[in-house]
């Protein structure tokens, strides 16, 4: 079986600093935690953890004066004020590209009223809308637009800025951005596209493989949005698309009389995970 392994798959550079600093800080035998998972990768996770990294929900499971990393997808503004309060020692680990974010809309609230493109419940989303202040609305479909609109309605603003999830699919950032447009037909509206040029090759790349793939291994957490954009984007032409997040998952029986398979890894998604799946399709009988 041939398999061919995407130019733009694993760690983005975000990641990749994350989990470095992240083993740098357990090598130091000191007590260290992580508030929630510092990237949507199960394997990851359990190695820091095996090391000595300890995950936690929220900071109220950490002593004061202790040592806490903040993860890649950033943390709502609060959570630092409370960190703060508790005399906590952060390892700030959030993507650079997130932080510009949330610099973004922190000069643009006074004057605009921001929209947030993405998942609602996404940790980089809620990080974001807390940057944003009281005049901001997360749209995650076209349903939405209208909710935002009423709330825009009753502030005294005249534009709007647009940002994006880092993560999120880069034609539907497009399709939904001109909605918000359309809607907001007496706004002056900033769109500014903030999906991570990662992001965008990486999408770019899954299209381009399953036009020429039937099948296709789509490779990250089950948490990962960049994962779950990268699978749906494969749906559109490749016949066969399985997400998984290890070679362990791998059904032989789906790959029966198939010769040709593309794989597509997150960007959550470790070097060795993208090698154990890529050389279990190989030894398929």
């Amino acid at each position: 079986m041939e398999v061919i392994v995407g130019k733009n798959s694993g760690f983005c550079s975000g990641v990749k600093n994350a989990v470095k600093k992240a083993e740098e800080q357990v090598l130091t035998n000191q007590k260290i935690y992580c508030l929630g998972e510092l990237v949507h990768n199960n394997q990851v996770i359990d190695s820091l953890e095996k090391k000595g990294m300890i995950t936690v929900n929220n900071l109220e499971q950490i002593d004061n004066g202790e040592k806490v990393i903040f993860r890649a997808h950033g943390e709502p503004k609060e959570i630092y004020e409370l960190a703060y309060r508790k005399k906590l020692e952060i390892i700030d680990l959030t993507c650079g590209k997130v932080k510009i974010i949330h610099d973004k809309v922190d000069k643009q609230k006074e004057n605009c009223f921001i929209i947030i493109l993405g998942e609602k419940k996404h940790p980089e989303v809620i990080g974001t809308k807390s940057f944003a202040g009281e005049n901001s609305y997360v749209i995650e479909n076209e349903d939405d637009i209208l909710d935002a609109y009423m709330k825009f309605e009753n502030t005294s603003l005249s534009k709007v800025y647009i940002v994006g999830q880092t993560t999120m699919s880069s034609s539907y950032f497009d399709r939904l951005s001109k909605e918000v447009e359309k809607n907001f037909i007496e706004a002056e509206c900033i769109i500014d596209k903030t999906i991570c040029n990662a992001t965008e090759l990486r999408q770019e790349e899954a299209r381009k493989m399953s036009k020429d793939f039937h099948t296709m291994v789509i490779i990250g957490g089950k948490n990962s949005a960049n994962t779950k954009a990268l699978a749906k984007i494969s749906e559109e032409n490749s016949k066969n698309v399985y997400c998984i997040e290890t070679a362990d998952e791998i059904k032989e029986e789906n790959f029966i009389n198939i010769d040709r398979v593309g794989i597509i890894a997150g960007a959550s998604t470790p070097e060795q995970s993208i090698e154990d799946v890529k050389n279990k399709l190989k030894n398929l009988k």
